[in-house]
């Protein structure tokens, strides 16, 4: 094949990424269909595996990693215990679930194989990308707010989606930044991503910002000067605007986002969604069985209530221990050998995991390939 017609060929699969990227944000139809930037990558997965497939089949040195192997087994297993408990209680939920999690697995995949062709220019329009829905969102958030709501959900369909894209917005934005500097523009996309979150009243989402925030002040990235310049602007923000305490109390009064955010977290451990109950948790005591054999995902009134709130409580009890596990080493194979603060990333992200559904969001999926093609820019630092 002539390699300039070769090039072409992947470039246009890098701008389906980007186009992807650029869409996955936009809810036009009811949560858990899909959307159009799922319709839109799907196509791009066919074509690039058709194509990959072509290109490669005959070729012995295919590189099969543990990400293939765990992720593949991983997504085998809550196939094989979906279907098993759809034969015995047809509910379509089982099946669907099953889709999202092979669905999942292929984006990443299609990621890796992006990047793994030319990671400078996929990384440089990625990085571009998302700097644009960044602003596009905050846009949405002001001039469109919900009217039946007081919490935004911006282009989504509900406010914790939203919250949950802003944490991992911001830990994208941390991984796309491999070894260049934090530069102003970054701490002004946190700044914006973190105006969001208070707009969007997610108690886990404000709380795990934060959290991810604090790991980002120390990333390699962030240089001594930008560091304390962050925390100067902070320090010098508040002693200006609040050297006075009727002057803090004033503002606070005046301004809707702090006052709604100061409410939220007012009431944090006092909702009744807040309890481990609530959430669901009590169904791993009450059914202790599934955590050997899973219960699978899918008809939800088994066990009196809508479905478990919590991604990692999720795949212990409806995949068991065993696909729990399977998961942990396909995150293990992800992030061997990747700088720590790639690594610390996942701390915010499951934490918010702990109390909502985060698995599943094909946006954590393209964080974990993102986060995997620093193996590609180490590749190109050894060969050089």
């Amino acid at each position: 094949m002539h390699p300039v017609s070769e090039t072409r060929r992947v470039h246009s699969f890098l701008w389906i990424w980007v186009i992807y990227i650029f869409l996955s944000p936009f809810y036009i139809f009811q949560s858990g269909v899909p959307q159009p930037a799922d319709i839109f990558i799907f196509t791009g997965i066919l074509t690039l595996f058709s194509y990959a497939f072509l290109k490669y089949s005959n070729h012995d040195n295919a590189n099969i990693t543990g990400v293939y192997i765990f992720g593949g087994i991983f997504v085998g297993l809550t196939t094989a215990i979906n279907s098993v408990h759809y034969f015995f209680t047809p509910d379509i939920k089982f099946i669907l679930h099953s889709v999202y999690y092979l669905f999942n697995f292929l984006i990443f995949i299609y990621a890796i194989l992006i990047f793994r062709h030319s990671p400078e220019t996929a990384n440089k329009w990625t990085y571009r990308m998302v700097v644009v829905i960044c602003f596009v969102q905050l846009f949405v958030v002001i001039f469109f707010p919900d009217v039946d709501n007081y919490r935004a959900s911006g282009t989504f369909n509900r406010s914790n989606q939203l919250a949950y894209w802003g944490v991992l917005t911001a830990a994208i934005i941390v991984i796309l930044k491999r070894r260049d500097p934090i530069r102003l523009l970054d701490l002004l996309l946190f700044g914006i991503l973190g105006y969001i979150e208070m707009k969007a009243l997610s108690k886990a989402g404000m709380i795990v910002f934060a959290v991810l925030l604090i790991i980002t002040l120390f990333i390699p990235s962030m240089s001594s000067a930008m560091r304390w310049f962050s925390i100067f602007c902070f320090v010098l923000l508040f002693m200006v605007k609040f050297h006075n305490p009727q002057h803090l109390v004033s503002f606070m009064s005046k301004v809707d986002t702090l006052e709604a955010v100061s409410h939220r977290l007012g009431t944090l451990g006092k909702q009744a969604d807040d309890t481990p109950e609530a959430r669901g948790y009590g169904r791993l005591l009450d059914h202790p069985q599934f955590l050997f054999v899973g219960a699978g995902e899918g008809a939800h009134w088994r066990f009196g209530r809508q479905e478990l709130h919590s991604g990692i409580a999720t795949l212990i009890f409806s995949y068991s221990i065993f696909g729990f596990a399977f998961f942990l080493m396909f995150l293990g194979s992800v992030f061997y050998r990747l700088p720590w603060h790639y690594t610390a990333m996942l701390i915010p992200i499951f934490l918010y995991g702990l109390s909502h559904q985060n698995i599943r969001f094909s946006y954590f999926w393209v964080f974990l390939g993102l986060a995997y093609s620093w193996h590609f820019f180490q590749k190109e630092e050894e060969d050089s």
